[in-house]
């Protein structure tokens, strides 16, 4: 086997770097228009990111980046340390301003935003500078579509091996309804997304959110990230019509990119007929109605449009992974906690920016289970899984079985692992299933009225690990902890 091409890891790394210095001065431009003083801690850590990324891509300079030298050890290995990376450098505005002194909680802020995680450690959000807020808004904006899927968008560096890091950064099951090249897929996505959060941020404007709260929320609302920029995040504002905006948006966030896209600009349909959003809009029709119907019968609400949409934004919130709460669900009881458990976890649809196992998964498992019944009542008969009529392979089925297996062993192994480190049980499983599918809220003190400023370091080191490997969809993290991939 060739030797590991590390001139092409430092070059890729580098060039995110300097993308990364770009997308700062954006929040610069805020600083600088209410005149802040963190302004110059951005520009200084614009500086910094440049600079280290113009030194890597000089370092990696050599080698060519082609196919030929090139395996999946280099592609996974450079998604997963660019996304570190990307984290570290991340951290750099909140620590030269000051406004986040500690590194580790630095660390879990920006690694929460990278994977649109809506978890955080700030205890008084609205004493933060608006131009670390954008800054904290727009890494959720960018992780949502995937650095390296926005690259793919516009600068398609990657040539023939660009299909290997689509793999490794895009989530599902990859059984995709249209198969143009990579780098159509990608920019397809990329201008949606745009599309969307331009649309997006205008309708928000249009209610009592100022200009600034609207961007904020739009940036995170679509990412389904979860960011607020006030303390009670969305409940703030008091208003029915923010609240229906912002479910719409995180609707949007998780819906397939590339059917919302083929709506709009081939005015093609195929979003109706498309199994996994079916799947996904009867999922939330469902929740919401038997959320609403129980607390209006339990007495514990009573104006009917108040519950429904009280119930619809967090049954939206939970399935699309997105921390965003209008209330702390908790109060209702614990029977509504296990509701939103399992809500996040199936939740989304692949080709969006939601986490989670995807409701594809959920659909291939439940028709192969069915499947499982008829073929004990006819061995003989010749039963396969098919999806929007195109038929799933054995290679697809034996991936996703690992990925399920996987998912919730790693979620039961970290709520043990969590347990011993000073979580109580309901929290443990909660910030474990939370953490893993990026929805960001947890049970107990780190549910939807808490932080995470109280958790030990090690708790939140271990919880980047998990938001990272759940944000990656599992392989392309852990691969690197099998000694065999690493074999020439």
């Amino acid at each position: 086997m060739q030797r590991f091409n590390y001139q092409f890891v430092l070059n890729t790394i580098g060039l995110l770097l300097i993308i990364e210095a770009v997308f700062m001065l954006f929040s610069a431009l805020v600083g600088e228009y209410y005149n802040e003083t963190a302004v110059r801690s951005i520009y200084l850590s614009a500086l910094t990111s440049f600079g280290s990324g113009v030194l890597l891509s000089f370092l990696g300079r050599k080698r060519k980046r082609t196919s030929g030298n090139l395996t999946k050890r280099e592609v996974f290995f450079t998604v997963t340390l660019s996304w570190l990376m990307m984290t570290l450098f991340g951290t750099l505005p909140y620590l030269f301003s000051g406004a986040i002194p500690s590194f580790t909680n630095a660390f879990f802020e920006s690694m929460c935003g990278f994977t649109t995680t809506g978890s955080s450690t700030l205890v008084n959000i609205e004493a933060f500078p608006k131009s670390l807020h954008f800054w904290r808004s727009f890494t959720q904006w960018i992780g949502g579509i995937g650095i390296i899927i926005f690259v793919l968008s516009f600068m398609p560096i990657f040539g023939g091996i660009s299909g290997q890091f689509y793999e490794a950064e895009a989530t599902g099951i990859a059984e995709e309804l249209f198969r143009p090249r990579i780098s159509e897929i990608t920019k397809q996505m990329a201008l949606t997304y745009l599309g969307l959060t331009v649309v997006g941020f205008f309708f928000l404007w249009a209610g009592p959110m100022d200009a600034f709260d609207a961007a904020c929320h739009t940036l995170t609302a679509i990412s389904t990230g979860g960011f607020s920029t006030k303390q009670t995040s969305i409940a703030f504002f008091n208003s029915p019509y923010t609240e229906y905006v912002i479910t719409l948006l995180m609707f949007l966030g998780a819906t397939n990119f590339l059917l919302i896209s083929a709506l709009v600009t081939r005015f093609k349909i195929t979003i109706i007929r498309d199994e996994e959003f079916k799947w996904y809009f009867l999922i939330i029709i469902l929740f919401t109605v038997g959320i609403t119907a129980s607390l209006l019968t339990s007495g514990q609400m009573g104006d009917l449009e108040q519950t429904f949409r009280i119930a619809l934004f967090q049954v939206v919130a939970a399935i699309t992974t997105t921390g965003f709460a209008t209330t702390d669900f908790q109060l209702w009881g614990s029977g509504y906690w296990l509701l939103f458990l399992t809500m996040i976890l199936f939740c989304g649809s692949e080709g969006s920016t939601s986490g989670g196992m995807k409701i594809s998964r959920l659909i291939v498992l439940s028709k192969n289970a069915l499947l499982v019944f008829k073929r004990q009542v006819h061995p003989n008969a010749l039963y396969v899984v098919k999806m929007n009529g195109k038929v799933i392979t054995g290679e697809t089925m034996s991936r996703l079985f690992a990925f399920v297996f996987l998912y919730i062993t790693l979620t039961v192994i970290s709520a043990v692992i969590l347990g011993l480190t000073g979580m109580n049980f309901e929290e443990s499983i909660g910030v474990s299933l939370s953490t893993i599918s990026n929805y960001g809220f947890g049970l107990g003190s780190y549910g939807p009225s808490g932080t995470f400023e109280s958790a030990t370091p090690f708790m939140k080191y271990y919880l980047c690990f998990l938001m990272l490997v759940g944000r990656l969809e599992i392989f392309t993290l852990l691969s690197l902890f099998i000694p065999g991939f690493w074999k020439r």
